[in-house]
């Protein structure tokens, strides 16, 4: 009667053990419903404050008001602002923020960000995971092209050369 007493309580001992280890198991692995970063070909939704279809383009900035890469990227949102033709129809270039309207206008004015916002932009329809990212959109609502992070020389060319028109 001992060894049978002792024969479950090993296996209950087990049972849970293996039970306990799941739980810890499933709540450290990774998540297979992780977002899937912004990508070519992509179809955003509907954004409140943005319509695709009023340019022929749109560049997006996806910003956050605490994110200190975006800050940093600042001064090149800046000369992208200062490239754009004034009065030209082609192309918008508008910064989105997760942020409330409150953070967004101080952030836009500590930054001197020359742009239009976009305030509590749903970035999940934008497919953005990670701030700064830029996102040219065609007048359908279709990615064309996206940079996450901050960008390189290379890139902050390429895109001052398409913004400024020397480049499709």
């Amino acid at each position: 009667m001992k060894t049978k007493l002792e024969g479950i309580a090993n296996m209950t001992v087990i049972v849970v053990a293996l039970a306990m280890g799941g739980v810890v198991l499933t709540r450290q692995a990774p998540s297979h419903h992780a977002p899937r970063p912004v990508a070519a070909g992509d179809r955003l939704g509907k954004i409140p404050g943005l319509d695709w279809n009023q340019h022929r383009r749109t560049l997006v900035l996806a910003l956050n008001s605490g994110c200190h890469y975006c800050e940093d990227s600042v001064p090149f949102y800046q000369k992208l602002a200062r490239a754009h033709p004034p009065g030209a129809d082609d192309l918008e270039i508008v910064a989105v923020f997760p942020n409330e309207d409150e953070l967004v206008r101080q952030f836009s004015a500590h930054e001197a960000l020359a742009v239009r916002s976009v305030a509590a932009a749903p970035f999940d329809k934008l497919h953005v995971v990670a701030t700064p990212t830029v996102i040219l959109v065609d007048g359908e609502g279709r990615v064309e092209r996206s940079w996450i992070g901050l960008l390189t020389p290379r890139q902050e060319l390429e895109l001052l050369a398409m913004v400024s028109g020397r480049q499709n």
